[in-house]
């Protein structure tokens, strides 16, 4: 049987209890489970906070110190291979030391965590550029200058050696461990964790040897990294309020740490303090010692840590969330991140916390307790008022009135009892005035509905008309025909006794009736004149833009009296024309006319000015044309009246050469007939380029045999390569399908691009030459639907002069090797070519190779002009 809760009891009547009771105890009740609830919880969810939390923290601080590493020990790596490439690529000459400590003097003050950078020779020879601990930097040289001693010069503001401020006869570059750790990895690499030479802390080095192409050694170029600023990032990380962060090696020696305690230690040998490496397990500072003790215990080794853990352990009874990660690069590097925080960090405000929750809580329920108790009398005592009321009133005393004050609900009981009756009818005289008040409302919404709807009809008639008016006005070029559908339209659909377009003359003094439809009734004006001084007060009105209305009393222009609506047809060049209608003089003309005809007069002056647009393109289309055939006409008059004189020179100098003439005049005619070729050359270019721009030059489109073409292009320049001692590579795919184009302009363009390539590539350079197709296996017999033309040249084209070589007359500066000039139209002509063939050029320079790629389809249509 289900126990009953005290609620259903009271509820059901089992269980009889006053009022103040029945408020107060469940109140009490639940307010008490409650409290414990909430103190209860609050305990268990800070606990789960905390493991939350600290896990979070741990991977954010293991993370963050993981991403610093890599960036950290990036940078040494990249300054050892950029200045391998350097080398190298010819940018750095190992035997120019002065520009060599220069450029590592650069590197120093660009890379503020790299210090020294050096280069170390196999011969035992360095060149280093160090930072002292005042921030000055030093360079450290072994060469011939030094007599194989280990000189240490200050520098000036230019990286240059300045006065010598040490000598060491002992130190030898090929006894370091960065040289030894190179040379047995013959690779990049990392060197094992070392202390600085010349000065207290310890170092790493990215080292990486360097040979020449017969494989033999030329020296080791390292960039050293300091450790401690590991442990400056480290200590610069806040997690918990004594949490710690250490990095070790697999071997289990310190790396870094964010206490203040080095990673070394310093021993007495010699009369002199050598450094020594710091185990984890042997450090000075608790928490490392005895975590890395745990590691130990747990794992065996450091080695056997191999992906990242969160771990719980005890230190000293105390518990401590830690977590371990592995860290590796690609170069070798292997070390252990670890972070320790313990557990009493996060739980001293959690506990606080939790404790004053309780004591609030338990204020809380008994402060509502006694405030439950003095609400319950506050409001049970109005209430035994109202229920001894009620009873008199049951009882028959109806003159009885109920007053409670103190709580508004109970108020507003007591006012429905003693305003009941007079409510109700007070209802009914409201609902029969709301009725009447509605009727009203209904009578007028309709009139209302009625109005709109009839002008939404008239609005859509007028949109009507005007678009069927605009339609024929607007579909129309002859200015003529659309005025006189625009006068003939609107008499019609106006219904008006005339209709009537007049025209001004061009110094706007008179007016010219040119247009009109009339009634047969009403007399005809059409060709009328009217002076502009006998309608002086309309005029001004209409060249203002303004559409009038007025009456005219008396005849006037051969027309009876009648009321007139005239309005001018404008646009922002000025008035065009004018629209008069005429009615009879007892017509008023509605606003919905006047409206309509200002949009027909708007759109008459649109369809006005296209017509006078239009034929003033046709104009100029015959004035064009007239052009073209003059410059038809000239080309073919320069082409003979230049070409006859340079053939009648170049002819006189071939027969004076003939004669016997002294060698120094021989010379000179050479010159000569070179300076008539060119001129030559610069005149067929000239013309065939206008005949390109006027789209004239012939194209003849045939089958290709890509092979037969390729090779009468290519054999002028074999022997003309081999003269300048240049290099000309052709790459030829075995099947090359035909090619539908046009052989004089794929010719002529390959010619020109293999001619500039042997004009500015110089000796021992290397020229380009391949085909590649794109074959479409979708028909029967495959074809070529793109074929490409690529010629590269080993000469760089300055990204700045790119987007000007297919200029007319442009010419790279101080790009001809060979100083044969041209005519500055080569590569013009080509662009226009493949342009006119419906191909596409494309040009790519850089890294001392410029190419010129040309794609071409199969041409479809002959050009036989």
């Amino acid at each position: 049987m289900r126990l009953q809760t005290f609620s259903e009891l009271i509820f059901k009547g089992s269980l009889r209890v006053p009022l103040r009771v029945a408020l107060i105890a469940p109140f009490i009740f639940q307010l008490s489970v409650a409290v414990g609830l909430t103190a209860y919880f609050s305990l268990r969810n800070g606990q789960k906070a905390v493991n939350e939390v600290a896990a979070q923290l741990r991977s954010e601080v293991t993370a963050r110190i993981h991403q610093h590493i890599s960036d950290y020990m990036e940078t040494p790596q990249l300054v050892t291979q950029i200045n391998a490439d350097a080398v190298r690529s010819g940018n750095l000459n190992l035997q120019d030391s002065l520009s060599l400590e220069r450029h590592f003097w650069q590197q120093v003050q660009l890379f503020k965590s790299l210090n020294p950078i050096a280069f170390g020779g196999e011969q035992g020879e360095i060149h280093s550029v160090d930072q002292l601990d005042d921030g000055s930097l030093v360079i450290r040289v072994i060469d011939q200058s030094t007599s194989g001693n280990y000189h240490t010069y200050t520098t000036d503001s230019q990286g240059n050696r300045g006065r010598l401020v040490r000598v060491n006869t002992t130190f030898d570059p090929r006894t370091r461990p960065w040289y030894i750790k190179a040379v047995k990895a013959n690779k990049p690499t990392w060197t094992e964790i070392y202390p600085y030479f010349s000065s207290l802390g310890l170092a790493i080095s990215a080292t990486r040897p360097f040979y020449n192409e017969a494989g033999t050694l030329l020296g080791v170029t390292n960039a050293t990294l300091s450790l401690s600023q590991l442990g400056d990032f480290l200590n610069s990380l806040k997690i918990g309020r004594t949490g710690q962060m250490f990095i070790v090696e697999r071997s289990g020696n310190l790396v870094a740490s964010s206490t203040a305690e080095p990673p070394f230690i310093l021993n007495q040998e010699g009369g002199k303090q050598k450094q020594e490496r710091l185990a984890a397990i042997a450090s000075r500072n608790p928490v490392t010692r005895l975590t890395a003790q745990y590691l130990k215990e747990r794992f065996g080794n450091f080695n056997n840590i191999r992906h990242s853990q969160q771990l719980d352990f005890e230190i000293e009874g105390k518990q401590q969330f830690a977590q371990v990660t592995p860290f590796t690069d690609s170069y070798g590097l292997e070390w252990v991140i670890v972070v320790v925080v313990p557990e009493a960090d996060f739980m001293e405000h959690i506990e606080a916390n939790t404790r004053t929750t309780i004591l609030l809580c338990l204020a809380a329920l008994i402060f509502a307790t006694v405030m439950g108790v003095l609400t319950s009398q506050y409001i049970t005592r109005p209430i035994a008022h109202l229920i001894s009321a009620s009873q008199e009133i049951a009882n028959g005393k109806l003159d009885q009135t109920v007053k409670v004050e103190g709580i508004n609900e109970l108020e507003v009981l007591a006012q429905a009892y003693n305003q009941m009756a007079t409510q109700l009818q007070t209802s009914f005289t409201a609902l029969e005035k709301a009725n009447e008040e509605l009727e009203l409302r209904v009578e007028k919404r309709t009139a209302e509905l009625q109005e709109r709807t009839l002008q939404l009809k008239q609005s859509l008639d007028f949109e009507a008309t005007l678009k069927r008016i605009t339609d024929r006005v607007r579909d129309n070029l002859d200015e003529a025909q659309i005025l006189q559908n625009v006068v003939q339209e609107l008499a019609s659909v106006l219904a008006a006794e005339c209709c009537a377009a007049a025209l001004y003359d061009i110094e706007q003094k008179t007016l010219v009736i040119n247009y009109e439809y009339a009634q047969p009734h009403w007399p005809s004006t059409q060709g009328s004149r009217i002076e502009l001084d006998e309608l002086s007060g309309i005029h001004q009105s209409l060249l203002q833009g303004q559409c009038l209305q007025f009456c005219q009393l008396a005849p006037k222009f051969g027309r009876p009296h009648a009321a007139i609506l005239a309005c001018p047809v404008f646009d922002d060049q000025g008035i065009l024309a004018d629209i008069w209608l005429f009615q009879p003089p007892i017509y008023n003309y509605s606003e919905l006319e006047i409206r309509l005809l200002q949009q027909v007069a708007n759109q008459c002056a649109i369809a006005i000015r296209q017509a006078r647009l239009y034929q003033a393109a046709q104009a100029q289309v015959e004035e064009l044309k007239s052009l073209h055939q003059l410059k038809d006409d000239f080309l073919s008059t320069v082409s003979h009246e230049l070409r006859t004189p340079i053939s009648n020179i170049k002819l006189a100098i071939r027969m004076l050469k003939l004669a016997p003439t002294p060698e120094r005049h021989k010379q000179y005619l050479d010159i000569l007939e070179a300076e008539c070729t060119r001129e030559a050359n610069l005149i067929n270019d000239l013309l065939d380029l206008q005949r390109l721009e006027a789209n004239r030059y012939p194209v003849f489109v045939e089958s290709i045999v890509l092979e037969d073409c390729i090779a009468s292009i290519i054999k002028p320049f074999l022997s003309r390569t081999q003269e300048r001692q240049q290099v000309f590579n052709v790459d030829l795919p075995p099947d090359l399908l035909p090619i539908m184009s046009s052989p004089d302009s794929l010719g002529r363009l390959l010619a020109e691009l293999l001619n500039n390539a042997c004009k500015y590539t110089p000796s021992n350079g290397e020229i380009r030459f391949s085909i590649k197709q794109d074959i479409d296996l979708s028909i029967p017999e495959p074809t070529a639907s793109i074929t490409s033309f690529k010629v590269s040249n080993q000469a760089e084209i300055p990204s700045a002069e790119i987007p000007h070589i297919f200029d007319k007359f442009y010419r790279v500066p101080n790009a001809d090797p060979w100083k044969q000039g041209g005519t500055g139209l080569g590569l013009t002509l080509v662009k226009k070519l493949v342009e006119q063939l419906g191909g596409e050029i494309r040009v790519e320079s850089g890294e001392g190779w410029t190419s010129f790629t040309i794609l071409l389809g199969n041409t479809e249509v002959i050009n036989d002009s």
